[in-house]
């Protein structure tokens, strides 16, 4: 009996050394968050809210009155039919110690909808976007933003009386070309550090050279209002993550993504097609050509009122991908 009893004992002391371990391995913190937060918080500042109101005739217009509109938050649902919205933005001097004249500003907005939905957006007056949320893109606001520069936004949403919201806002900044860029910085330490986790040969001496480039990212200039100094910290980073630029270089990442696009069934037929349109022409933006059979003559053969016309094919590397699934077939040329 004292035997099992032992080895009972000794199996629930391993077990609670794996979990002790694993646990004391997940509060070990990361040397590089505090530099890679800091980065990004240099070229993203959120927008939490926006005012909302019923559909009106010209949510642009500069001398409409928003002051008595409610406010929305981010991923607060409401399933009403089309709504306007508005937001008043200012471009700081700053982002937490950046500065931020001359960089290039666009707006990223994004609804959720389970319904189709038209999204038109306006900037000081001006429409800067119209399509769906299939297309939704960061828009330009500024390619030279200056301090207290201010954009009145305005934006209509076309959606049926379904669950909707606000997935996403935020300005996106970008310095301008004549500085290091703090998101670069940070894209290529955060593309460097799995793929050298990866290989045990010579990574001792790869993970010494990724630390002394997140190690010369110095942001005490800053904190005393010196930028010429920061950017010459990340410049030196920079000058020290090339030293990884042969060995990296050996690798060759290959991106393989899918499109999922539900056929004619609650809904017109064109509609279809229009989703097809807008798929195929972002998967030729990303130089990908990879369709289905059942797709690819549909988009190609109908007519222009059912959308916009694709641009050409490239030369090589497309081929007819797997066929449509059984329960979502090319309907007949008919409304559904």
């Amino acid at each position: 009996m004292k035997r099992p009893l032992f080895l009972h004992a000794l199996f629930l002391l391993v077990l609670v050394g794996v979990f002790l371990g694993r646990a004391t391995a997940q509060t070990v913190p990361d040397p590089y968050k505090p530099v890679l937060d800091r980065l990004e918080s240099f070229t993203i500042q959120a927008i939490p809210d926006l005012r909302f109101h019923a559909d009106i005739a010209h949510p642009e217009d500069s001398l409409l009155d928003d002051s008595s509109w409610q406010t929305i938050k981010l991923d607060e649902h409401w399933y009403t039919n089309p709504r306007v919205f508005r937001r008043s933005i200012e471009i700081p001097a700053k982002l937490n110690g950046y500065a931020t004249q001359g960089a290039s500003v666009k707006l990223d907005l994004t609804f959720d909808s389970d319904g189709p939905i038209i999204i038109g957006v306006f900037s000081n007056g001006g429409l800067v976007y119209h399509g769906d949320e299939g297309s939704q893109q960061p828009i330009p606001l500024t390619e030279s933003a200056l301090p207290g520069q201010r954009f009145q936004i305005a934006v209509r949403l076309d959606a049926r009386a379904v669950d909707t919201r606000i997935s996403g806002a935020r300005l996106l900044f970008e310095p301008s070309r004549d500085r290091p860029s703090p998101i670069l910085v940070r894209e290529e330490i955060m593309a460097a550090r799995p793929i050298i986790a990866a290989y045990a040969d010579g990574r001792a001496e790869r993970q010494q050279q990724l630390d002394a480039a997140v190690k010369a990212v110095d942001f005490s200039p800053l904190d005393h209002g010196d930028q010429a100094g920061f950017d010459a910290s990340l410049r030196s980073a920079q000058t020290k993550l090339q030293l990884l630029n042969p060995w990296l270089k050996q690798f060759t990442i290959r991106a393989v993504g899918n499109s999922h696009i539900d056929m004619a069934w609650l809904w017109p037929w064109t509609e279809t097609v229009e989703v097809v349109r807008n798929t195929f022409r972002s998967v030729l933006d990303l130089s990908l050509a990879v369709v289905s059979a059942q797709t690819a003559h549909p988009a190609a053969s109908s007519p222009p009122s059912c959308g916009r016309s694709l641009p050409p094919w490239p030369a090589r590397g497309h081929h007819a991908g797997p066929p449509a699934s059984r329960d979502c077939v090319r309907p007949p040329q008919s409304p559904a």
